[in-house]
């Protein structure tokens, strides 16, 4: 993980994995998520710079082992359970964060989170990228939820990539809340997990809505109103 050292260990942790099924070049899944880590990483580095230490610690983290079973970021979180569980404010996935170049695929990308105060940040970020960016935002359709049930429940958030053991796993007792996660998805990447998932159909255009919206957020958890 890259890091920005805050005042305090209070974490905010972006993350995505690096790895990809044995058969695919890994294009979409997960280039795209690793990618726009990598950029997050260099527009904080560029925010620090102009605005300073922020008040909370920032992560960058690539994960291995995902398609296998989330190995790498189960392994990370159980070796930080304890610090995770007094520390993290929140950790952000990005994995599969594109729209296929194609539109007629479909142009949607959902961005989902389990607590509401969160979700209702990133509806007002939403909106105002939309009221700013509209060349941006008007190519595609942008869906926002709250899946705050239980654990395997249609309303729960899902635990089908790296996000799943910083909400569930860094509970250290049965009366802990689960970890605050925010997730995005893309629509139309019909070749992951195939060897056809290389750069032809990548959409470098549609990464900037979720890494916008998310670091935008971030960076008023790190450094509140600037």
């Amino acid at each position: 993980c890259g890091i920005i050292q805050g005042d305090d260990d209070k974490l905010i942790i972006f993350g995505a994995h690096h790895d990809t099924v044995y058969n695919g070049p890994g294009a979409i899944d997960d280039t795209s998520g690793t990618a726009s880590v990598l950029e997050l990483a260099r527009q904080f580095g560029i925010m620090f710079g102009d605005l300073g230490t922020p008040k909370h610690t920032i992560k960058f983290c690539t994960w291995g082992g995902e398609e296998e079973g989330l190995h790498g970021s189960k392994a990370w979180v159980e070796k930080y359970q304890k610090t995770l569980a007094d520390n993290l404010i929140i950790y952000i996935n990005l994995d599969m964060n594109h729209v296929d170049i194609d539109p007629v695929r479909g142009n949607s990308l959902t961005l989902f989170g389990n607590y509401q105060s969160d979700v209702d940040q990133v509806t007002d970020i939403v909106s105002l990228l939309e009221s700013q960016r509209p060349e941006l935002t008007s190519n595609y359709t942008i869906n926002i939820r709250t899946l705050d049930g239980e654990k395997n429940t249609p309303t729960g958030m899902p635990y089908n990539s790296d996000h799943g053991p910083f909400v569930y796993d860094t509970m250290l007792d049965d009366n802990d809340k689960p970890g605050h996660a925010l997730v995005c998805y893309g629509s139309g990447s019909y070749e992951y997990h195939t060897y056809a998932d290389d750069m032809t159909r990548f959409n470098e255009e549609s990464l900037a809505i979720s890494s916008i919206v998310y670091g935008t957020y971030a960076r008023y958890l790190a450094w509140g109103e600037v």
